[in-house]
């Protein structure tokens, strides 16, 4: 893609291009609101299920049971201090604790511990080394309450053996990962849903804003490259939408409920943690752009890939003829070689950033280690059970930090894929131009009406852009109704052109062209195209059966009217002789054809449009010579059933018009009929002369063009 193409929209780095995109998500917004939902259970179960492992390891480190794990807890918060982990013992006392008020102290023994446990007011003699302790504790405030009391209603019927008590404990994390993984598989369908449904959608909106593009963007620009942001670009567009709607939603949300497990066992400890998470998003965003800078160059080469393996296969019997298939090799290899030099940029970039992170993280985890055994050992902040407990947590965490940066990007390549999707979605569209003009002019939007008197072409100037010279240069002709013109020319003079200005493939840059007084740019697309059929000298054939190929553009045909337009065109014989009549399939390239019976497929679509207009742009040149007679007869029949512009290199065709325009650098040189051009127009005679006295005049064109 030329980088002149989109200068405004290449000044767009960010991640505006992704999240623009992301409204395609809007009409899926339920899908989406349910499986952030089942996200967020899915985080939530997980939380739990790891939480419930810290009775187990309670059980297994020191031999308890889960009736004592639940009294314990109970007493640890109620009296805000820390017992020892294999006795009743108070390890650890704040000077504001209830215990430390009412005299005790650190090593005294506080067991039976139930008899601390009720949640209304409690009032205990508690033995000590120095003397009775009397401790006077008000009621358990209710959502402590609430909690623990569930807790003791659930592991009191429960066995107290330890091997026991793991293997229910265990149960019940199963459950709970057997519930989790029913959720996780409705979120991950569900996102994957929404996704593919909002791919689809910028699909169909890509393809049809192609197909109102102006024609001039395909003057520029190769049909490989819209293939490629169709197809490759949009596929990486959905990849990102499926790790937007899965991994970093789900990620995260499993990364909160980690921390938050965390920060309940020790905020201390949780806090150092988010000291590092700055230095792991820089990271992150480093690698990011990295990224998004070489996903946007990749897939420039993959378009132009497309477009070499395009363009040889269309060409390939040029290809064999030249014995070129040796240079097409090389030239192949030489994109290959770009190609691959940037996905191998993008795997660089890719492999180094995983390595990069697990080493930010094995710092973390070697800093918070030191400080979590100061905590186990020295302060006692932490038994090793919670200790072990917030190291899964910190595992969990960090595998969540992982996943998000290979989420990063994944980001960054559908961003870039995002940039050059919308690069043609906000590119100009020939409706779009014409609502313009209508906001700002109530007589706008004419459905034009069939034509009754004239088209008139008044001081028609157009030229190409980045041209040095105008392809039409003030040409002015009027054509009434029913008359047939021939425009005949040298190459490059400018007869295509003036005909692409009629269906308004191109808008004149000055002069205006009506039909019957009416300004066609004031007229709707459909109505002035739906007035026009066009033959050109490349043979267009579309995928499906011969008949859908005649009647294209209209699925309900008359079959009828199918056969006749065919037999107009002497199609008839040849299409019955195909298997399945007029019901044969046909390739995208029409392999199944020759090109006279292509040529001849796009002459009957001509005769069954029945548009009043029709222009045809070397129609002859791909007939072959045995047919050249019935398909001349088939157009003259026709240029006196409308009203016709021939572009044509014999003058069998130029001779049975009305009237004979001869152009020259953009600009009208003579106008009449045969004998009167003969005589006062040279550039004719010449055109002329050279086709009468070629050794083949009936190969032998006056132009190509």
């Amino acid at each position: 893609m030329s980088s002149d193409v989109f200068p405004k929209l290449r000044k767009s780095r960010n991640n505006t291009s992704f999240w623009r995109a992301c409204g395609y998500l809007g009409p899926y917004r339920r899908i989406v609101t349910i499986s952030i939902i089942c996200a967020f259970f899915v985080g939530l179960i997980t939380a739990i299920g790891l939480t419930a492992m810290l009775p187990i390891l309670r059980v297994l480190l020191s031999g308890d049971t889960l009736q004592g794990y639940v009294d314990r807890q109970i007493v640890q918060h109620r009296l805000n201090l820390s017992l020892d982990e294999r006795t009743p013992k108070i390890a650890r006392l704040n000077d504001d604790s209830p215990a430390a008020k009412a005299g005790l102290e650190l090593g005294d023994d506080l067991s039976p511990l139930d008899t601390l446990t009720p949640t209304t007011a409690v009032s205990r003699t508690i033995p000590t080394r120095h003397g009775p302790v009397a401790l006077a504790l008000p009621p358990m405030k209710w959502y402590w309450a609430l909690a623990w009391g569930t807790a003791r209603r659930i592991v009191q019927p429960l066995p107290s053996k330890p091997v026991q008590a793991v293997a229910v404990c265990y149960l019940i994390i199963f459950v709970l990962s057997l519930v989790g993984s029913i959720i996780r598989f409705f979120q991950e369908y569900l996102s994957d849903k929404a996704a593919i449904s909002a791919i689809n959608d910028i699909r169909r909106h890509l393809y049809d804003h192609v197909l109102h593009t102006p024609l001039s963007f395909f003057g520029t620009q190769g049909t490989s490259d819209v293939t490629s942001r169709l197809v490759g670009d949009s596929q990486n567009l959905q990849d990102g939408f499926k790790t937007v709607l899965g991994q970093s939603i789900q990620e995260p949300i499993k990364a909160f409920f980690f921390f938050a497990v965390a920060m309940t066992l020790s905020w201390r400890l949780t806090l150092v943690i988010i000291i590092f998470a700055p230095l792991m998003a820089v990271t992150i965003k480093k690698f990011g752009k990295k990224m998004r800078r070489a996903s946007r160059a990749a897939m420039q080469r993959s378009s132009d890939m497309l477009g070499q393996i395009e363009g040889t296969l269309i060409g390939i019997r040029v290809v064999k003829s030249a014995g070129a298939e040796r240079f097409e090799r090389r030239r192949y290899t030489t994109v290959m070689n770009k190609l691959k030099a940037e996905q191998l940029k993008m795997a660089r970039y890719e492999a180094f950033a995983t390595p990069t992170m697990e080493t930010v993280a094995m710092l973390v985890i070697g800093i918070v280690l030191v400080f979590a055994a100061y905590q186990v050992l020295v302060s006692h902040l932490l038994s090793s059970a919670e200790f072990l407990l917030i190291f899964g947590c910190l595992a969990g965490m960090g595998e969540s930090l992982r996943r998000v940066s290979k989420v990063n990007t994944v980001l960054q390549r559908s961003n870039a894929a995002a940039q050059r999707i919308f690069e043609i979605i906000d590119l100009p569209m020939e409706r779009r131009r014409l609502r313009l003009r209508q906001r700002n002019d109530t007589a706008a939007r004419i459905k034009l009406p069939s034509i009754q008197r004239d088209i008139v072409f008044q001081d028609v100037s157009f030229s190409y852009p980045q041209a040095t010279q105008p392809a039409v240069k003030d040409v002015s002709l009027t054509v009434k109704k029913g008359a047939s013109v021939a425009i005949v020319g040298r190459n490059g003079s400018g007869k295509t052109t003036l005909m692409a200005l009629l269906p308004r493939f191109y808008d004149p840059s000055s002069g205006r062209i009506t039909i019957d007084g009416i300004d066609i740019k004031d007229a709707t697309l459909r109505s002035l195209r739906g007035q026009i059929s066009i033959v050109t000298q490349d043979t267009v054939v579309f995928p499906g059966t011969i008949a859908e190929n005649i009647a294209y553009g209209d699925p309900l045909g008359s079959r009828d009217r199918i056969i006749h337009a065919a037999k107009r065109a002497f199609c008839h014989d040849f299409i019955m002789e195909k298997p399945n009549n007029y019901d044969a399939l046909l390739d995208g390239l029409g392999g199944q054809l020759s090109g006279g019976q292509k040529q001849r497929i796009n002459i009957a679509r001509a005769i069954y449009r029945a548009s009043p207009i029709l222009i045809l742009d070397e129609a002859t040149s791909q007939v072959d010579a045995e047919s050249e007679h019935l398909i001349q007869t088939a157009i003259e029949a026709l240029m006196h059933e409308r009203t016709t512009f021939v572009i044509a290199h014999r003058f069998s065709t130029i001779l049975s018009a009305d009237t004979i325009i001869v152009m020259e650098r953009g600009q009208i040189v003579g106008q009449g009929k045969h004998e009167e051009l003969l005589q006062s127009c040279g550039t004719y005679a010449n055109l002329y002369e050279r086709q009468l006295f070629a050794p083949k005049p009936e190969a032998t064109p006056l132009s190509t063009e």
